[in-house]
């Protein structure tokens, strides 16, 4: 089959994406041999270590390439040779299992870190996650803690993160004896919040119809606006990325060629099929033009004092807020991308994201009109993927709104 043939439009930023992502994996292991490499977790405040002149790594990006190359059952594996259960995090397990086992494992694993930053805003899985690799590669850990939001922030919270930031500092500077400079950290904020600000304007292209780009597509294009803010170099990449997706807008060209039913994602991908289950749901015109995944880079650093700034907008990341907030996100998303429906994917490793949509589906649809399905999972361990069950359940979907 040619690819005029195919039910999906490939972006041709794909591969300016292929180069930015092949940096940042030489960029890592660079810092690691110099010994300045921090591992850190998808909610930390990137922008402070970036302005001190470390290199950074993200093992839940790690995770997501374990499981493209769909070796999850294998890299997880090696950590419950250790003693680790299946129930723990695929993410956790695939990292853990690397370090144990790094000759066997996607580019020879992550390189060694010499400090491990965890904030607990996304998950508290983190810091036990990070004091385990911190017995096998003798990296100390930071924990950067946010207390949950339920509706706003109270000021003695916004206090106690903004103090924690402070100690962050503290803690990086006597570790790598290397100070902040406040010029340097204005610029990397400046970076960061324009690499957030163009990734938002693609994100919002997808309100139109045909929506410009997919799931799959927003997934992978999401990669270096969570683990590059403050880069300068991934601004070219976001600005080619928003040309292409406003000329498919201009042009009337949709993500795929067949646009029919609209649907919402909730979670994680599964990364080992990510290609395989939203291309497969293209051949019957669905597309998915939001989740609530990707909409979770937001905010712009700036103001008198960016630590203040810094503080409240990783307090308020989506995973950090309670029921409502989610509710009240999802049904935003379906009433602006005008959409059909929603797909809540339960994720067996992620706990924290997956809590509560059993109630969740229940009041979304009671307040937007729209069903939703619940279909389970694992972001990383295909061994807890059950295709058929699966496939049952988004054809009951499909059947409610077709």
């Amino acid at each position: 089959m040619t690819q005029e043939e195919k039910v999906y439009r490939l972006l041709d930023t794909h591969s300016m994406l292929n180069q930015v992502m092949f940096r940042y994996v030489l960029e890592g292991h660079s810092a690691s041999e110099e010994e300045r490499l921090t591992w850190i977790t998808s909610g930390f405040p990137v922008e402070i270590p970036v302005a001190m002149g470390l290199g950074v790594v993200y093992p839940e990006q790690y995770g997501a390439v374990v499981g493209a190359q769909k070796v999850g059952p294998d890299v997880c594996g090696y950590a419950e040779d250790l003693g680790y259960s299946q129930e723990l995090c695929s993410y956790a397990r695939a990292s853990i299992g690397s370090v144990a086992r790094p000759d066997d494992s996607p580019l020879e694993g992550l390189p060694k870190p010499q400090a491990l930053l965890a904030g607990n805003n996304i998950c508290g899985t983190v810091l036990r996650w990070y004091d385990a690799v911190s017995q096998m590669t003798d990296a100390p850990v930071f924990l950067f803690d946010t207390p949950p939001l339920e509706g706003e922030q109270p000021p003695h919270h916004l206090e106690y993160v903004r103090s924690g930031i402070d100690n962050l500092v503290q803690f990086l500077s006597e570790r790598f004896g290397k100070p902040l400079e406040e010029d340097r950290l204005r610029e990397v904020a400046e970076k960061s919040s324009e690499a957030i600000r163009l990734w938002t304007k693609c994100l919002e292209a997808c309100k139109t119809k045909p929506s410009p780009l997919n799931c799959a597509d927003r997934f992978l294009a999401m990669a270096p606006v969570v683990s590059q803010r403050g880069a300068d170099y991934i601004l070219e990449y976001y600005e080619a990325l928003l040309t292409e997706v406003q000329n498919r807008v201009s042009n009337g060209l949709g993500a795929i060629r067949e646009e029919k039913v609209r649907l919402l994602w909730d979670n994680i991908p599964p990364w080992f099929s990510i290609f395989r289950f939203f291309n497969g749901l293209a051949k019957r015109g669905v597309v998915f033009p939001a989740d609530t995944y990707t909409h979770a880079w937001s905010g712009k650093i700036e103001g008198p004092d960016l630590f203040d700034t810094v503080a409240r907008i990783y307090s308020n990341v989506y995973l950090n807020k309670g029921l409502d907030a989610k509710i009240d996100k999802m049904c935003e998303l379906i009433r602006d991308y005008s959409l059909d429906g929603f797909v809540l994917f339960s994720v067996r490793s992620c706990k924290r994201y997956s809590l509560g949509q059993l109630v969740s589906k229940e009041i979304v649809t009671e307040r937007t009109g729209v069903p939703g399905v619940i279909i389970e999972g694992d972001m990383v361990d295909s061994r807890l993927f059950n295709d058929a069950q699966i496939q049952t359940r988004i054809d009951a979907l499909l059947e409610m709104i077709l």
